[in-house]
């Protein structure tokens, strides 16, 4: 047997579309590796700082804070202060017996009062100061790199102070500060941030970068993330300089103080400027406007505590991501679409509890916007899929339906018999493709028609061939008789003897008798039959007659009506009299019968274009629930 080679057009088709495929992964998952939606994850990152703060934070109780507030610099002078001033406040702490003191203001241009200040810092022990760096954040190797000092400490001053270190901080692509290298590299050397360097001395340590690398979660851009123990106002102890150099004041003088400077033993303070609408205030994730001088004491808080934040790898949130939409894809596709989507999102809100909790009790940040907008991503994937199938093998059996309407056609006459004395018109229009009505005219002989007409329960392609096997089974036994009833009773028998699928068909068979201007027919189960003439309308139905197919011995009998010259019969099925509005209103056998009555005067097509008129205009915008088929024959 010869086997079946793909053609080469498939399989070049199949190899592009592979390679098409692969291409599209990667670009979505490079959105992940390479953080592309980072700034929206900054905002879902402040979310969980502030679901974080909402439970006890470990905070160092040695910290304090001194601000350089708005009654400061009302009472003391404009900004800068005089440095007289900060070396009086090293003074006061020193007698107080503060533990240490951390400026965080730049003395890089020299003044007058220099020497005093650094005769302070010198006799004190304990103060640490600042500089800052201009530092290229794109050059690190896991150790941000400093390329020049921006505001380099006067060197008189940075010989007195105990320990030097610079401020900087990172700001975000937001504007807001939630990160800061511990350390960087600046002329071959490293050297660490002032709150760092005061921590190793606070706990007793050795500034080794090799250690602190070990211990302490630096990122790739050699930044830690702050770990902010709460809002300002909630954080750390505050007193205010002006309180604190007036409270000295009023005990050298021998006034009550204003505060108890007693409070200040063994504390930690970090001295900076507070005030509104000054450089040092920003936003950071909990807060707008936080003063810069916080940053370096939750730094400092951080690294005594030993209590850190760090992010999730790319490779780590890769292989979240990754297996996330591998159990998501393995799932969806097995369900039905409603189903698919609220696993979808269970996904997605199962992600962002985790990272919550994860954040708010570990201190771990994993990524939640780009996952989210993956899974999402793949959940639709699956679903446009899905519809593309779908719309494909809908047209695969529309095309078959079109095929089966027109076979079904075939069993239909395909044109009305010339019948002297009688005008015949009939008109059939399904719900759907194929449907379940049927009809048929049968020349009997010179003086003999039949005409009959049925509708089968349910719809649709059943139907369909339901009423092709009552058809073709019509028109042989419709030979064999010239009594209506017994032809149904042969059709009944023969349906009901080997009927599997639960269908059955109502159904009329009439024979018009051109010479005696008369109508003989039975009923089986079927609608009344409609007889006018002039104004005069009536409807004749059986009471005895049970539909085709149900049982077998199943007992017809036959009437006879007149149809003078002028009288019209009609023919119908329920799709024409249980015709619904919007408000499922019927359009009944009154309506119908003022249809034929008002077009009486017309021919048998005219009057069966008004009925269909008139039912159209009756249906409104309401959906077709059902076939409709009526024949109308007129005697002349």
């Amino acid at each position: 047997m010869a086997t079946r080679v793909p053609s080469i057009g498939k399989t070049h088709k199949k190899i592009l579309l592979l390679v098409l495929a692969v291409v599209l992964v990667v670009d979505i998952l490079s959105f992940s590796y390479y953080r592309i939606l980072d700034r929206f994850e900054l905002v879902t990152l402040d979310f969980r700082y502030s679901l974080r703060l909402a439970f006890l934070q470990k905070i160092n109780p040695d910290i304090v804070i001194i601000e350089i507030g708005e009654d400061t610099l009302q009472g003391l002078g404009r900004w800068p202060l005089p440095r007289d001033y900060h070396a009086s406040l090293i003074d006061v702490l020193n007698e107080a017996g503060s533990r240490m003191v951390m400026f965080d203001i730049l003395f890089c241009e020299p003044s007058g009062w220099d020497a005093v200040l650094a005769d302070s810092i010198k006799k004190a022990g304990n103060v640490y100061l600042s500089f800052a760096y201009t530092l290229d954040e794109k050059r690190n190797n896991g150790v941000m790199e400093a390329v020049d000092m921006e505001a380099p400490l006067l060197e008189d001053l940075k010989n007195a102070a105990t320990g030097a270190g610079f401020i900087n901080k990172m700001i975000d692509a937001d504007g807001k500060v939630r990160s800061a290298p511990p350390f960087v590299r600046y002329k071959g050397g490293i050297y660490p941030s002032v709150s760092l360097k005061m921590a190793c001395d606070y706990l007793g340590t050795a500034f080794d970068p090799t250690v602190i690398k070990k211990t302490v979660p630096i990122d790739e851009r050699g930044a830690v993330l702050i770990n902010f123990a709460g809002r300002w106002v909630d954080t750390f102890k505050h007193y205010s300089y002006l309180d604190i150099l007036a409270a000295y004041q009023e005990i050298s003088e021998g006034k009550p103080p204003r505060m108890d400077l007693r409070v200040l033993k063994d504390k930690v303070c970090f001295v900076g400027l507070t005030a509104t609408g000054t450089q040092d205030i920003g936003p950071v994730p909990v807060e707008s406007a936080y003063p810069m001088i916080g940053i370096h004491a939750n730094l400092f808080n951080m690294f005594t505590n030993r209590v850190y934040l760090r992010r999730f790898g790319r490779e780590g949130n890769l292989a979240v991501l990754i297996l996330l939409a591998v159990v998501l894809l393995f799932f969806i596709r097995r369900v039905r679409p409603y189903l698919a989507f609220l696993i979808s999102m269970g996904f997605v809100v199962l992600l962002f509890i985790s990272a919550i909790l994860l954040f708010v009790f570990c201190g771990l940040w994993i990524d939640i916007v780009c996952p989210s907008l993956i899974l999402f991503g793949a959940y639709l994937a699956i679903t446009i899929k899905r519809y593309i199938t779908e719309i494909k093998v809908r047209e695969k059996i529309q095309r078959e339906l079109m095929v089966a309407a027109s076979i079904q056609q075939c069993f239909l006459p395909a044109e009305l018999p010339s019948v002297v004395g009688l005008d015949i018109a009939v008109s059939m229009k399904t719900a759907k493709e194929v449907g379940g009505d049927l009809y048929d005219f049968l020349k009997l002989d010179d003086e003999r028609t039949g005409i009959m007409i049925g509708d089968v329960s349910g719809k649709g392609v059943p139907a369909s061939l339901f009423m092709s096997r009552v058809e073709t089974l019509f028109r042989v036994y419709s030979k064999s008789s010239n009594l209506p009833s017994e032809v149904l009773s042969k059709l009944n028998n023969e349906v009901a003897s080997d009927e599997r699928s639960g269908l059955f068909t109502t159904l009329i068979y009439a024979i018009f008798d051109s010479k005696k201007k008369e109508l003989l027919f039975s009923d089986a189960g079927h609608l009344p039959l409609l007889i006018v003439h002039g104004q005069e309308a009536r409807t004749i139905s059986f009471e005895e007659g049970m539909a085709v197919g149900i049982m077998e011995g199943t007992k017809f009998i036959d009437k006879t009506v007149k149809l003078p010259v002028g009288s019209i019969a009609v023919l119908y099925t329920d799709g024409v009299s249980e015709a619904r509005d919007v408000k499922s209103n019927e359009f009944g056998i009154e309506r119908l019968t003022q249809a034929v009555k008002d077009s009486r005067l017309f021919s048998a097509q005219e009057i069966v274009d008004r009925i269909l008129k008139e039912l159209k205009a009756f249906q409104g915008r309401a959906l077709q629930h059902d076939d409709i088929t009526v024949a109308v024959l007129k005697s002349y």
